[in-house]
């Protein structure tokens, strides 16, 4: 797995539904957005991507997620008719740099992660390999503690996949874990859990690697910062599923949704 680099400048393009994609993420759990990549030849779904906004201050990282799927043109976001090249992104974290903190870029240029250019000119370029590891380690005690600057020399342990820890924020938000998720897709696949639907049967290329996780109980009940079973806890649903799953408080479970899906509407 590779990871990449996307940038938002203000200046630029105003992200008109930015708090509607930051509801979508703490609701269910991820939001899907296309971003320009400029080194399309190298991503494919399942890289990581890391969201930095640049421009005005605050600057530094305020997203991450998985890309979803592989390279295509699309028109470029100034309404021109210029053509680049771009990625499907499901965002797992997006954080309103208005009224939360981000992982600045004083943070960024220190130790090992100073290797990479966190103000790239284009976005999607590449994250140096070699500062993978630190860049999840600092990214994931930022979101658990909000003090990424005091808990830069710790280092997050990959196997015990800690969530759920809130940040206190106009809306607590409840984060999730990558590695969790990982976890969850390696055992069950990239099936819906519930239809059996499969991305890429139907999508080709397009379809491949992309998949929602379910939490089967809901992070916000959990009571704080809580180890997460990723083949127990966790479930990979596709996005109508998953939308269904969230229209009743509580969710309804696997096996109603099961219940409603008659075999004759499955894909198998």
């Amino acid at each position: 797995m590779n990871s990449f680099l996307f940038a938002w400048n203000p200046n630029n393009w105003n992200w008109a539904n930015l708090e509607e994609c930051i509801e979508s993420v703490n609701n269910s759990g991820s939001a899907t957005l296309k971003w320009s990549c400029i080194s399309h030849t190298k991503a494919h779904p399942g890289d990581r991507a890391f969201l930095v906004k640049l421009g005005v201050e605050p600057k530094g990282i305020m997203g991450s997620g998985v890309i979803v799927s592989e390279p295509f043109l699309s028109q470029h976001w100034s309404g021109s008719d210029k053509m680049v090249y771009r990625v499907h992104i499901e965002f797992d974290t997006i954080l309103d740099p208005e009224s939360v903190q981000i992982l600045d870029l004083e943070t960024l240029s220190q130790g090992v992660l100073s290797k990479q250019t966190w103000a790239p000119q284009a976005s999607g370029i590449s994250i140096n390999p070699d500062i993978d590891n630190e860049l999840e380690s600092i990214w994931f005690s930022f979101l658990n503690t909000n003090d990424a600057k005091n808990q830069f020399e710790q280092k997050s342990n990959e196997a015990a996949c800690l969530e759920g820890k809130p940040n206190q924020t106009p809306v607590t938000r409840y984060e999730r874990n990558p590695h969790a998720r990982k976890a969850c897709i390696d055992y069950y696949g990239l099936k819906c859990n519930i239809c059996n639907f499969d991305f890429e049967e139907s999508y080709g290329e397009a379809g491949k690697s992309f998949i929602h996780v379910h939490h089967l109980s809901e992070i916000s009940k959990q009571n704080g910062e809580h180890t997460v079973e990723p083949i127990k806890d966790l479930r990979p649903v596709c996005p109508n599923c998953h939308a269904i799953i969230h229209r009743k408080k509580p969710p309804y479970t696997i096996q109603e949704m099961i219940k409603m899906i008659t075999p004759s509407k499955t894909k198998t």
